[in-house]
């Protein structure tokens, strides 16, 4: 059986019902927005913004990323074929972990704010941010009082530098999701069908995949 084609489009494919999972409207603001970054365009640098000290600390300018939007557009650069799948409309939910050390301000808040802007709720257990032992002010008492305001978000922190691996074990520990997926602490979610692809393709079709 298949219905119309669009946000209602389901399909029942070996006794399973696909549906789009697509957020239309979130698509549909995300397409109004305009501004420093927005759309993903590059941002005008003036010899002012060219801060040495912005790239050796972070290896990207968080000097301009602090310029842009927290809530920012990006373009979806999936292949065609890839938005007009339908998926299974019963997925597993997913403890999303992102370690960090030392990350800028608004990249990290960045991240949280993609995944949370186009990832279907009832997909997402949690957020769990693992610090491995940052000693950067803004990463400690600030980040916990802007994290009590967003859902689903709680911080882990070690005890000594662990590096990156113990890291996400550290917070694979603690998921209480029935998938695990790792996200970098400075990256975006490009497109409200990123989640339910992923879970998917890669864990429900290979069950034994880790990435």
């Amino acid at each position: 059986a298949v219905n119309r084609v669009g946000k209602d489009a389901h399909v029942i494919r070996d006794g399973v019902q696909r549906i789009d999972w697509h957020n239309y409207e979130a698509i549909k603001i995300d397409l109004s927005r305009s501004g420093n970054g927005e759309q993903g365009r590059a941002f005008p640098l003036t010899d002012a913004d060219r801060v040495d000290q912005a790239y050796r600390e972070n290896g990207f300018n968080i000097y301009v990323s602090d310029r842009i939007s927290l809530n920012r557009s990006v373009p979806d650069i999936r292949n065609p074929n890839c938005i007009k799948k339908l998926y299974a409309d019963t997925l597993p939910n997913t403890s999303i972990i992102i370690p960090f050390h030392n990350e800028g301000w608004s990249s990290l808040l960045r991240t949280v704010h993609s995944v949370l802007n186009r990832s279907p709720p009832q997909l997402i257990a949690e957020i769990i941010l693992v610090d491995d032992f940052s000693d950067k002010e803004h990463l400690k008492e600030s980040l916990e009082k802007y994290m009590v305001r967003l859902p689903k978000v709680r911080i882990l922190r070690t005890k000594k530098r662990e590096g990156l691996i113990r890291t996400r074990l550290l917070g694979a520990e603690a998921a209480k999701g029935e998938v695990i997926t790792f996200l970098d602490s400075h990256c975006e979610a490009t497109s409200t069908g990123y989640l339910h692809c992923w879970i998917e393709s890669q864990i429900t079709e290979r069950p034994s995949c880790v990435r």
